[in-house]
């Protein structure tokens, strides 16, 4: 594949170097082996490596994750509803289950209700509570107002878009929910991608037998830069969101992935964390203390 070949790396570890698939590998195994063995008790430190004891990770499989274990066990269809689809969207603009918790029961997520919601918000900024979770950037898009106000009237309108959904909500494949998603100013294509992964991955859902399940990804900021990382590409010559498909694709050729892309997607994310802390180049804002 033209203009996509594998480069060695220059950071050496232990006295060796390593290529690109070599390294991503590398991290994918060693994340997962410090999962099993911080869930099986063991004491720490889970990681002889460094940057993987002072530095914050997302798990290698998406459902692993602390929080998304939490919105499986609390944002259900047989509590939400009709609502389910709409709920879901506040869980990863906020992304933090005691906000979560209370926008449900006392916070006006259902049925939406903008002043309830405002009022709460404000009162866990008064009391100078955690409001949003870390591990999404949530701005107003150089809108001048507040983030709260923001966050507000972006559920507003994605309670407006759910309410009036059927039938043009009747799609079955998780490319053309993305899109739908993507309507809202406010949803861009990483946050959509996010949805539509908790979508498919609830029962009885209808992206939950996609035909796309398994293939569909799309791009982050993160993701690029991690693929940027793997073909060696310097600022300015970076992998795109148009170079992305082609990108990723040799990726999964490269280490024979056999899960889904988003997975894929959100460890070349976390691989850029790893690659900008190893090289000295950058930091990761979430440290870690699995020392």
């Amino acid at each position: 594949m033209a203009g996509l070949e594998e480069k060695e790396w220059i950071l050496r570890d232990n006295g060796r170097s390593y290529t690109s698939p070599e390294l991503l590998r590398y991290w994918i195994e060693e994340r997962e082996a410090i999962r099993r063995l911080k869930e099986n008790g063991d004491p720490k430190p889970w990681s002889e490596d460094w940057v993987f004891q002072n530095t914050y990770f997302c798990n290698v499989h998406r459902e692993d994750d602390r929080v998304t274990k939490w919105i499986r066990e609390n944002y259900t269809p047989a509590i939400l509803g009709e609502y389910y689809d709409y709920a879901i969207v506040a869980a990863r603009i906020f992304n933090w289950p005691p906000t979560l918790d209370g926008l449900l029961y006392r916070g006006g997520l259902i049925p939406y209700n903008a002043q309830k919601m405002e009022e709460y918000l404000l009162s866990l900024q008064a009391e100078k509570t955690k409001i949003w979770g870390g591990a999404y950037l949530i701005t107003t898009h150089g809108q001048k107002m507040t983030k709260i106000d923001y966050c507000v009237r972006l559920m507003g309108e994605v309670y407006q878009l759910m309410s009036s959904a059927p039938p043009d909500y009747e799609f079955h494949d998780c490319a053309s929910i993305h899109n739908y998603f993507m309507r809202i100013d406010g949803l861009g294509s990483f946050l959509a991608a996010q949805i539509v992964a908790d979508l498919k991955n609830t029962r009885k859902h209808p992206l939950y037998d996609a035909p796309d399940w398994n293939d569909f990804s799309a791009p982050g900021p993160g993701s690029l830069r991690g693929l940027s990382w793997y073909f060696g590409r310097e600022e300015g010559d970076s992998i795109t969101p148009a170079s992305y498909q082609k990108a990723i694709d040799k990726v999964t050729t490269d280490l024979d992935w056999e899960f889904c892309m988003q997975d894929l997607q959100n460890c070349l994310c976390e691989f850029d964390k790893y690659c900008r802390v190893r090289s000295g180049s950058g930091r990761s804002k979430r440290n870690y203390t699995g020392k």
